[in-house]
């Protein structure tokens, strides 16, 4: 027993080292915003909508939002925005976000998901751009909350970062949709190296991966 309660400290010692304060409003898109806003804080674009846990279970709280195409025969890019104000330059910020795509509708080439970091000048004028693919058709797996993140120093004369959650129909007629959940902008590298306690795997580290490395631990080793 001496050596579970040991185990149990340490994992609230590194839980608690890796709640860095969430920069951003509404990130994981639970509040709607006033008249004809989609989702507070947040400036949306083309087909953006809100799901209500009606065609996935969110993966934090109770909704999630979702972009695909216009099929107009050319190109439409679906746009999530959100601008974070008091930015301190030479400071490390990591940008990290939780995207789905099911295998009902799984998106396929011809589709550009992209997770991007952009620091910006007082201006609004950008200073540099970081992004990654936060689903990659035929590679991403469909039907689990993957999360992808990117991290950047930001340069001098950074003063705010334009959040940007995209999918870019290039072709104007490549089928398949996005589901985006929990975004964060932290100080700090934040997720981007893998997490040894992170035992279930999910991107969160509480007490369910002490649970299961106590399942794991008591059912021992094959003979």
């Amino acid at each position: 027993m001496r050596g579970l309660k040991i185990g149990a400290m340490a994992v609230g010692a590194i839980a608690a080292g890796a709640n860095a304060q969430n920069l951003m409003t509404n990130g994981s898109f639970e509040d709607a915003g006033p008249g004809f806003i989609l989702f507070d804080a947040w400036d949306a674009f083309n087909n953006v909508f809100a799901d209500d846990n009606v065609e996935l279970m969110a993966q934090d709280g109770m909704r999630s939002a979702k972009m695909f195409g216009q099929f107009g025969g050319e190109q439409s890019d679906q746009v999530l925005l959100q601008t974070i104000t008091g930015i301190t330059e030479g400071q490390e910020y990591t940008l990290s976000a939780y995207a789905q795509h099911l295998s009902t509708d799984a998106v396929q080439d011809g589709n550009l998901v992209l997770l991007q970091l952009n620091f910006q000048d007082s201006g609004g004028n950008g200073l540099a751009q970081i992004e990654t693919q936060a689903i990659v058709p035929d590679q991403t797996p469909t039907d689990q909350w993957i999360q992808s993140s990117v991290s950047g120093v930001a340069p001098a004369g950074t003063s705010q970062i334009l959040v940007a959650l995209l999918h870019l129909q290039l072709d104007g007629a490549a089928p398949g949709a996005t589901f985006w959940d929990n975004v964060e902008l932290v100080e700090g590298d934040g997720p981007t190296e893998p997490c040894p306690g992170d035992f279930n795997m999910d991107g969160q580290l509480n007490f369910f991966d002490f649970v299961d490395f106590i399942n794991a631990f008591n059912a021992g080793c094959p003979e």
